[in-house]
């Protein structure tokens, strides 16, 4: 991909095209409708803190990056309670340099998994786990989260955050019924919302303190 048309996605300059996308169409993937948790199978205690899988809107992450103006091919991506994946998709298309997602539910890791075949990236892998568990990369990395869990498995996200030996990492949270989590960490500082998302429930960023 040429940097102008790569610039193009990130910059979303195309909205009215890209928006146009049916994703599931041209990769052959089962990614839309939302997915209730009662009747899955989950063998973790977190399962009463999980919420229901609803696929992200495709234009958060390319809108959120343009508004850091971050270059995602020097990054790593991590979607926590990624479901069926739609958001791993868009990531490996964009050029992060891995896209891993963690899910909990067998049957949406699975369905993640054949996803992510269907589409043809190499990039993308899937950790059928807890997300509370995850142990993140020391390399840089975004770190994407669509309302996925209640409070308590979010302070262990923050707790493996703060494990790490520096802070090289952004957030970008929809729907941040959580948000205090990351206002209150002294590693990241809260950047704001990308003018196509605002709201309270809408798309928020943060950064490293240090960037």
């Amino acid at each position: 991909m040429s940097f102008s048309r790569f610039w193009e996605l990130l910059t979303r300059r195309d909205t009215a095209r890209a928006g146009r996308i049916d994703w599931d169409a041209k990769y052959g993937t089962d990614t839309r409708s939302t997915v209730e948790l009662h009747g899955l199978t989950i063998p973790h205690d977190s399962r009463s803190f999980g919420e229901r899988y609803q696929a992200s809107d495709p234009s958060v992450l390319s809108d959120a990056l343009a508004f850091v103006g971050l270059d995602p091919r020097a990054y790593r991506f991590v979607d926590l309670g990624c479901g069926k994946g739609r958001m791993l998709i868009i990531a490996a298309e964009l050029g992060f340099k891995s896209c891993v997602g963690v899910e909990f539910a067998d049957e949406l890791a699975q369905t993640a998994k054949a996803n992510a075949a269907a589409a043809g990236f190499r990039t993308i892998s899937i950790v059928h786990g807890d997300a509370g568990g995850y142990a993140f990369p020391d390399d840089p990395f975004v770190l994407y989260l669509f309302n996925p869990f209640a409070h308590q498995i979010m302070a262990r996200v923050r707790d493996n955050l703060l494990k790490l030996r520096r802070a090289d990492y952004y957030v970008i949270y929809k729907n941040p019924r959580e948000r205090r989590i990351f206002d209150e960490m002294p590693t990241l500082r809260y950047l704001g919302t990308p003018p196509a998302h605002k709201g309270v429930w809408g798309v928020h960023v943060w950064a490293p303190r240090g960037a």
